[in-house]
């Protein structure tokens, strides 16, 4: 757990987050989810990853896709609580 600052900066812990380490921000609602960046991602994803769509329409997909993730994972929480 963390809790932001006065300024509204929030400090991840070490073991998820290294100087210089980029993310992307999704926010779902009243919440965010993190994704970490590779530091390459176009070479990180070549070897699995094989597409004619460009990077605009990839990451539309992806954040619709953790939306979609979360929503459903938050909907499933909400029943168990």
């Amino acid at each position: 757990m963390v809790k932001a600052d006065d300024r509204g900066r929030i400090k991840l812990p070490k073991d998820i987050a290294a100087p210089g380490d980029r993310f992307l921000i999704i926010p779902v609602g009243g919440r965010i989810v993190l994704l970490k960046i590779p530091p390459k991602p176009v070479e990180a994803s070549s070897s699995w990853l094989h597409t004619e769509k460009d990077k605009r329409e990839l990451r539309s997909i992806a954040e619709s896709q953790a939306i979609k993730e979360v929503e459903d994972k938050l909907r499933r929480k909400e029943v168990t609580d």
